[in-house]
């Protein structure tokens, strides 16, 4: 219940509805009813293990409603909730289960990148079989990861290249997005040239330790395992950031 309403509910179902709300064509069906409706059954779902705040948040929400909406004076009388089967629709699930996993994975990407708030990046969705009905959520995908466009696409076109471009492979999906639109790419070479420069000549200045018999003679063993420790860390972090800086070529 708990995963139902704040991590589906509130996290997902609220804010996509918020996009709706805010859309300026008259003739969009509001949102509002399966809030309602979808609130005022959760509240009857967790009475049962916080009667207190259901009750009153219940009769706020009663408060608002037309006269015989909700028929009983108190959520203790309201009946427990009950499965319908026919609302189930495994189709729809897995479609908004991919919308949700691409819009993690970009939120993923912008903030690995640290990518400003403000900036809005672009994406290419390839999703096969699933695509069209990914479609129609698209601005959806927009919305809630700070990516404009975003292009729902069945597969990727024959010779098209890798360079320059994070791929994110995900269940249903594979979501590509240029470097180019997430960062600077000529200032992130220079960065991250600065940042191996500074760590290449930290590994210079350990091996040159390593490797003087004077130092090896007179200190302490753990301070020269402490030091051997520190050159393998600088030697792989020197390396990561030299992968890093060719994808920015």
């Amino acid at each position: 219940i708990y995963d139902f309403i704040w991590g589906e509910f509130c996290d997902w179902y609220i804010e996509i509805a918020k996009i709706r709300l805010r859309a300026e064509e008259k003739d969009m069906i509001s949102p509002i009813p399966v809030l309602v409706h979808v609130l005022e059954t959760s509240l009857r779902l967790l009475h049962p293990y916080m009667p207190f705040v259901t009750e009153e948040l219940w009769q706020t929400l009663k408060s608002h409603m037309p006269t015989g909406f909700l028929a009983t004076e108190s959520i203790m009388l309201a009946p427990y909730p009950t499965a319908d089967e026919t609302a189930i629709d495994p189709q729809a699930e897995k479609v908004m289960e991919a919308v949700i996993e691409i819009i993690h994975a970009i939120r993923n990407a912008r903030a690995q990148h640290k990518v400003a708030s403000n900036r809005l990046i672009e994406a290419e969705v390839y999703a096969g079989e699933l695509a069209p009905a990914l479609s129609p959520h698209t601005e959806i995908i927009q919305t809630l990861s700070r990516a404009k466009p975003v292009t729902v696409l069945e597969r990727r076109a024959e010779g098209s290249s890798d360079k320059d471009t994070l791929a994110l492979v995900l269940n249903n999906s594979e979501v590509v997005i240029p470097m180019a639109s997430m960062v600077d790419m000529e200032a992130e070479r220079e960065q991250l040239q600065k940042e191996i420069d500074q760590t290449q000549a930290e590994v210079t200045r350990l091996e040159a330790m390593l490797n003087n018999e004077q130092f090896l003679g007179k200190a302490p063993t753990a301070v020269v395992d402490k030091e051997r420790d520190k050159l393998v860390e600088r030697k792989d972090k020197l390396e990561r950031l030299k992968q890093q800086r060719d994808r920015f070529k």
